[in-house]
């Protein structure tokens, strides 16, 4: 991009302004644009019109483009060829460090993750933009307050996408029914799906995996999972491409708003709302620790190759675990005949082996069966069973930038299989 560009953010404002007042001011920053660049500065009357416009939201601009918090981020690799290096030259963001936060801005487009944005623009329509926008529009006028660092064509990637890949596959883990519950927290957030009370399924997102976490106060809502999910999706070959990069964002009012998403794609946003509902009473599904009858973590390959050999046309799964031989094994009995898989405690793919006494328990395999979606994605998982035979399947999900997410599977046993 050249160092001057007559393009303005505001040809890309999504709120309901007068459509006059959009117009005037867009015309005025291309006015201003042209009125820098012949003395490398604005005129009394330029300045005036700006500030007339724009308020105290131009001043806070200027303030952040004359401290230097602006910097120009450039994908490059060292030894670039051909398309590579042009793909490289084309492809730069800019960030806006604000108030203790570092904002990601698009050149030229009128969106920002700031709380600013989202109320005063967004949601209050107060404002036409944020500080954080104009101190980029800055730049793009004069860069030379402004400060560069180069970054490597995976690190732009992530830095656009940070953890996204990871987050989608949490929610496809838990897709097996429509709606989901969202609980949102100072810790993070958490998706449950549940099914007839019998199964409940928990995705576990921290906040750390967020690139920015802004909550006012912990709340409740239910989403069709289906849809979202859906949504996501169709930008998942660019999540996977190392030369493509998707951002999200998700935005939730109140009681009864839908919740906004914002997808955006190699610069280009897509945005949709999801409709809320009230959620739903669940179920407590909890092990306290002295309830805890055994406790296996093995490595995910291993339950995988396990569960791909049972009867597909099997009902129930009885799972024994024990401090003496077997140890641990699972039954099967269906169209091909019974089947027995038993594994040895001391297994290299078992990290951990805990029992404290002998215990059979039977559940039926329609409910175990969505507790193997999370295989995927986990590196390892942690089965458990308490006293009353309520199994837990928990799955570690590292992210990308390697911080740990979690998948929760409880399911009910049957407590006679005559019945």
């Amino acid at each position: 991009m050249n160092p001057i560009d007559k393009s303005t953010p505001i040809d890309n404002i999504t709120n309901e302004f007068d459509i006059n007042f959009q117009a005037i001011a867009k015309n005025l920053l291309e006015k201003a644009a042209l009125d820098f660049t012949k003395e490398n500065k604005f005129s009394d009357s330029i300045l005036l019109q700006l500030y007339s416009v724009f308020g105290g939201v131009f001043e806070r601009a200027l303030e952040l483009y004359d401290s230097g918090k602006v910097t120009k981020i450039i994908s490059r690799e060292a030894n670039a060829t051909g398309i590579w290096k042009e793909i490289d030259a084309s492809r730069w963001l800019i960030e806006v460090k604000g108030s203790g936060e570092a904002y990601i801005l698009f050149p030229n487009i009128n969106y920002c993750p700031c709380a600013a944005f989202r109320f005063q623009v967004l949601r209050d329509q107060s404002d036409l933009t944020c500080k954080h926008i104009l101190a980029a529009w800055l730049f793009c006028l004069n860069s030379e307050k402004i400060q560069h660092r180069h970054i490597t064509r995976i690190q732009f990637k992530n830095l656009l996408s940070k953890n996204l890949k990871t987050v989608v596959q949490l929610l496809r883990s838990i897709n097996f029914k429509e709606c989901a519950t969202c609980f949102c927290s100072e810790n993070g957030l958490k998706v449950t799906v549940e099914d007839s009370k019998c199964l409940q399924a928990n995705a576990y997102i921290p906040i750390n995996v967020f690139r920015e976490f802004n909550l006012a106060e912990d709340v409740v809502f239910k989403i069709n999972l289906n849809v979202l999910v859906e949504c996501l999706g169709m930008f998942w070959s660019s999540m996977t491409s190392p030369t493509a990069s998707v951002g999200l964002q998700l935005n939730y009012k109140d009681v009864g708003y839908p919740v906004t998403v914002w997808i955006e794609e190699d610069g280009v946003i897509t945005d949709c709302s999801l409709k809320t509902q009230e959620p739903d009473e669940l179920l407590d599904f909890r092990m306290e620790s002295d309830s805890i009858l055994n406790k296996v973590i093995l490595h995910t390959e291993l339950l995988r190759d396990i569960l791909s050999e049972l009867d597909p046309t099997t009902e129930f799964i009885q799972l024994l675990l024990s401090p003496n031989a077997p140890y641990f094994r699972i039954s099967t009995e269906g169209l091909a005949g019974e089947c027995r898989i038993e594994l040895p405690h001391d297994s290299e793919l078992i990290d951990t082996f805990q029992c404290k006494a002998e215990a059979t328990f039977c559940y039926q395999y329609s409910h175990i069966k969505p507790a193997t979606k999370a295989l995927s994605c986990a590196n390892k998982v942690s089965l458990k069973t308490d006293k009353d035979g309520l199994l837990c399947f928990q799955y570690m999900v590292k992210a990308e930038e390697g911080h740990m997410c979690y998948i929760e599977y409880y399911v009910s046993p049957i407590i006679d299989t005559d019945e």
